[in-house]
């Protein structure tokens, strides 16, 4: 049988904290309180009923020093003549306190569901819960001070640095939540300066690479996912949030695209939105239609950032090229098409980009040239055309 021990403290008069001392045999300013019962609040200990460590703690008392009050022999017990039979190690007994006792995933929880409510989309909450779980389980409990975070933070090392700053820029949201909501004192990394983003040079795959890879698929999902990447110039976060429903609702190769910062309509190929109705078939509506091949639970879960990563890897890999990552599949869609078409604003409106100088606020750009373009200029489009023909178009 287990006993719980309770940290509990009975109310000090007036008095006793204003003095520098109280009756008895604590002593402590009315901070020195304060601090004390808040690392104490919640704290439980758990012994078995029968055994010295029972022996030691049942009528334990805990005597809180500092350099102006030096530690003396801790209060003797209730029973005093059983602390002759206890050991000697538990007579310089010290609590180890935490400096703080906001649990890291009770912030976390309170957070999403308010991030939930302002109607933050399901695929971003996702990434905020994944980024904050590596958090909580390097810190149980939410760290006051910033030498731990910045410990924490330096494990994020990439080249750019880019990672580094969004984690931090998330951990510094979780602070100010826990300020807000916790009773957190303050953010330890409120004043902590952003990391600098290093740029990086553009990569794009060069024609003769293009037509190389996109010989490399072998199955279904792996054709059009490039189709998408490399034919469509989507973001691989896009790919993933295709749905069901998304393909049943493809009019006049239009498909509605779930994109980085908003819901938008984006032209498709004939050929890829085929595909895409292929593994679609047997699915309801809100299934995603890239899933991971190993399931879990008895349903293949949808295909995540990790997965979509290695799918592209995998092409890279048997087709024998190094160097590229699968965002430059999206650099080269669109720098084929501005070579080809000798029009940047149709490749940046075609990977639904911004384009400086101009609102997408008050211009929607014809669908129909969006469409007549991607069927044009798409490196999947094109592959497979005489040689002549593509040299024509620009492809060289």
């Amino acid at each position: 049988m287990g006993v719980c021990a309770y940290s509990s403290f009975e109310a000090m008069s007036d008095r006793g904290l204003n003095n520098e001392k109280t009756n008895g045999d604590v002593t402590m300013a009315e901070s020195r309180v304060k601090k004390m019962l808040d690392a104490f609040d919640g704290l439980i200990l758990h012994v078995d009923s029968a055994g010295p460590m029972y022996d030691a703690l049942h009528d334990l008392k805990i005597a809180i020093t500092d350099d102006k009050h030096p530690p003396k022999d801790l209060p003797a017990s209730n029973h005093g003549a059983n602390m002759d039979r206890r050991s000697n190690a538990f007579k310089t007994l010290t609590p180890d306190i935490s400096p703080s006792r906001i649990p890291t995933r009770d912030v976390i929880a309170s957070l999403l569901k308010q991030k939930k409510h302002k109607r933050v989309k399901e695929s971003s909450l996702e990434t905020y819960e994944k980024r904050f779980n590596l958090f909580a389980q390097k810190f149980p409990l939410l760290p006051e001070k910033i030498d731990p975070v910045m410990e924490y933070l330096a494990r994020f090392d990439g080249e750019s640095g880019r990672h580094r700053r969004n984690n931090q820029d998330l951990l510094n949201m979780l602070y100010n939540h826990a300020v807000r909501f916790f009773n957190l004192p303050d953010n330890p990394i409120a004043g902590l300066e952003r990391p600098q983003i290093t740029g990086k040079l553009i990569k794009t795959l060069s024609w003769n690479q293009v037509r190389l890879l996109n010989r490399m698929p072998e199955i279904l999902d792996e054709r059009a996912a490039l189709d998408l990447l490399l034919g469509h110039g989507w973001r691989q976060i896009e790919v993933r949030r295709i749905l069901a429903v998304d393909v049943a609702e493809i009019t006049d190769d239009i498909i509605l695209c779930h994109g980085k910062e908003r819901e938008e309509t984006a032209p498709i190929l004939p050929q890829t939105a085929e595909r895409l109705r292929k593994m679609a078939e047997g699915l309801k509506p809100g299934d995603h239609l890239f899933v991971s091949q190993l399931a879990r639970q008895g349903k293949k879960q949808p295909l995540g950032e990790d997965g979509m990563s290695q799918l592209v890897e995998r092409l890279f890999r048997r087709a024998g090229i190094e160097g590229f990552t699968g965002h430059d599949l999206r650099r080269t869609f669109a720098t084929l098409v501005t070579v080809a078409s000798k029009d940047e604003f149709l490749a940046m409106r075609l990977i639904r980009d911004v384009v400086p100088g101009l609102s997408n606020r008050y211009i929607k750009y014809p669908m129909s040239q969006l469409t007549d373009g991607l069927s044009k200029y798409s490196p999947v489009s094109v592959d497979g055309e005489s040689e002549s023909s593509s040299a024509s178009r620009g492809y060289v």
